[in-house]
């Protein structure tokens, strides 16, 4: 390999790493917030647990959902 080729492939590296660092940070680092005073996390296996004995929506707590796909958060709330 000459050694242009490899100084260019090295640079290139570079910055994709470079523009990596920068942009990553902003959009991965955001703290996922309640939905309302009140509210714990929970896992995906009580929320579905609690889907599956129909205990979605009680008299005085609820379990919820927030985020989108692949960023869910489930949530344990009461009144």
């Amino acid at each position: 390999m000459k050694r242009g080729y490899f100084v260019a492939i090295v640079a290139a590296c570079t910055g994709v790493i470079a523009v990596m660092f920068v942009a990553l940070p902003d959009s991965s680092v955001k703290a996922v917030q309640a939905p309302r005073k009140g509210c714990v996390t929970i896992v995906k296996q009580e929320y579905d647990s609690a889907k599956r004995l129909k205990l979605l929506q009680m008299t005085y707590s609820s379990y919820t959902t927030t985020g989108g796909l692949g960023r869910r958060s489930y949530w344990y709330c009461r009144s």
